[in-house]
């Protein structure tokens, strides 16, 4: 653990910011919210939707999946990326921005909402003929508590047999870009409601610890997942006030330690909502780094 508080704090002690980060009420002051190409369904619950941004052009084209944050709260929608979104597909990606039941909906935090996320992924199979979609290219994208869970989608192979999560044939997936998050659930559980505020109900996101599931994080903590067998780059702002940059470094430490390629990149003058406002040098950082692990995938034979 001393290699990681060293690491952040030569980071945040690293020169004064030339901006300050934005705060939540700035941030969402100056979303932008862009009208979807499409929006699909992928359950019969309201929330069970996607929205579609498309690229232009003939494909075939590589995917992004964009999961959102907000502490698992239905008050944040999948439209607060909206923008990033719009401007990923503006360069090339074709973006599936997945909405879910949190915390909140009926049938949302656990099991509900990670079944959600992982339907929705499964869904691209559908999806993957009429709109001319790579999907040897399908990269998970997520933001704060939307990164926790692209971690853990991408593990889904791995979930335990009786695993009300487990599906039979998850899509695979070829790289996970995680920002402004972490990956140890179970470590970090207790510093949730800090985080996220008392209202929230840490046990609809974990679910209840029984006789038949003794370890409630044994099946949502990526970091109980490891290895996940695909790479996983995590970026972060050196001024994240929610999830500071020891939480990825941690993640990385792991991750390696199992065998997974993990790369961390603490982005300067950055909080945690500059790497999903599109306003921000920090999401030229964001988008050119997804765009080029999208780039960096060899294709199938």
């Amino acid at each position: 653990m001393h290699r990681i508080w060293a690491t952040a704090l030569a980071v945040l002690w690293a020169g004064s910011a030339a901006a300050d980060p934005l705060t939540l009420p700035q941030y969402m002051a100056g979303m932008t919210l862009v009208k979807p190409d499409a929006k699909v369904a992928y359950g019969g619950a309201p929330q069970q939707t996607a929205e579609v941004y498309s690229p232009k052009g003939r494909g075939p084209f590589p995917v992004v999946v964009m999961l959102h944050g907000g502490c698992y709260s239905n008050e944040v929608p999948a439209a607060s990326l909206s923008a990033p979104a719009a401007d990923l597909a503006a360069h090339g990606a074709f973006v599936w921005n997945v909405e879910y039941r949190r915390v909140g909906d009926p049938g949302g935090g656990y099991p509900g909402m990670y079944q959600d996320v992982g339907a929705a992924i499964d869904r691209l199979r559908e999806e993957a003929g009429p709109r001319h979609l790579d999907l040897s290219r399908v990269v998970l994208v997520g933001h704060s508590s939307g990164g926790l869970l692209a971690l853990w989608a991408a593990a889904r192979a791995k979930l335990p047999t009786a695993s009300p999560l487990r599906s039979v044939d998850p899509l695979k997936v070829t790289a996970v870009v995680s920002l402004s998050s972490m990956g140890d659930l179970k470590g970090f559980s207790p510093l949730l409601p800090w985080i996220c505020g008392d209202d929230l109900n840490v046990e609809q996101v974990v679910g209840v610890k029984s006789a038949e599931r003794p370890d409630p994080f044994a099946d949502i903590s990526p970091r109980a997942l490891l290895p996940l067998g695909v790479p996983t780059l995590s970026l972060t702002g050196e001024y994240d006030a929610q999830l500071p940059p020891y939480m990825a470094l941690y993640w990385r430490l792991a991750a390696e330690k199992k065998g997974d390629r993990a790369e961390v990149r603490v982005l300067r003058d950055a909080g945690h909502f500059d790497l999903v406002a599109v306003q921000t040098p920090a999401w030229i950082e964001v988008r050119e780094a997804i765009l080029k692990v999208l780039a960096d995938i060899q294709p199938r034979p």
